[in-house]
């Protein structure tokens, strides 16, 4: 897997358009259209590679090698944190009663696959 597939596994992962992408990096949408080509995708300067990276919350590192600086774990770990960061701001949001309720259902419902 190259730079160009990374990038678009992480557009695709982060649910964003290339139109958004380009507003929340400052990278124009054109230039990101090149990153991702199929046919001779060129390569982004590093500045610009650090801002695409910093917008969809990974690592230049991982974009252009496909490795982070840390152990695999850390990027699943990572990759799970993004993924389920939406729901963590809602939680976030409720009552320390209504966590609680939340944590009895998670505790039952992990009971079940045992």
């Amino acid at each position: 897997m190259n730079f160009s597939t990374r990038l678009k596994e992480e557009i695709e992962f982060a649910n964003l358009r290339y139109k958004e992408l380009a507003e929340k990096s400052g990278v124009p949408e054109r230039a990101l259209y090149n990153y991702v080509a199929t046919k001779n995708p060129c390569m982004p300067p590093a500045d610009v590679a650090v801002k695409i990276a910093d917008a969809l919350g990974v690592s230049v590192e991982y974009l252009v090698t496909g490795k982070m600086r840390n152990t695999k774990e850390m990027q699943t770990d990572f990759r799970k944190f993004r993924k389920y960061s939406e729901l963590l701001d809602k939680i976030d949001l409720l009552t320390e009663q209504q966590i609680n309720l939340i944590r009895l259902l998670v505790s039952e419902i992990s009971m079940w696959k045992k």
